[in-house]
């Protein structure tokens, strides 16, 4: 018989409890300082450039990038400041889409495609698979 595997995405969902919502927390907190730190980082590379006397092609380029860099920085640090006021304000007992992750899927002739790449879930409690839906 013909087949293929196919990948098909797989949502993780967390159940909120209390360790979680600390784990959760912390880790945000953690990327949210790196984040912090190499945005200071690139704000000194900059004062620095702006005290130099000499502006050349190279260093309005170079300038150019750390503005974009700076950028980048400033927008994932709201970005990981908003996912963080939501984190202290999950429910406990409700479910987190925490990840997505792949999964191979064998499609045979015959077999209805949408019911085989269909939305498939994994359930997780402080990381123990509580329940399988759909797939």
């Amino acid at each position: 018989m013909t087949k293929i595997t196919l990948l098909r995405p797989v949502v993780v969902k967390a159940i909120v409890t209390e360790t979680f919502k600390e784990l959760y927390v912390r880790e945000l907190e953690e990327a949210l300082r790196r984040v912090e730190d190499l945005l200071g980082q690139v704000e000194t590379q900059i004062r620095r450039m702006e005290l130099e006397r000499q502006v050349t092609p190279h260093t309005r380029a170079v300038r150019q990038q750390l503005e974009l860099e700076r950028q980048r920085h400033e927008a994932l640090r709201a970005e990981l400041q908003e996912r963080l006021r939501e984190a202290r304000t999950l429910e406990l007992n409700t479910e987190f889409p925490q990840l997505t992750v792949d999964a191979q899927v064998e499609v045979h002739v015959g077999d209805n495609l949408f019911q085989k790449l269909g939305r498939t879930e994994i359930v997780v409690k402080d990381g123990i698979v509580m329940e399988i839906r759909g797939g």
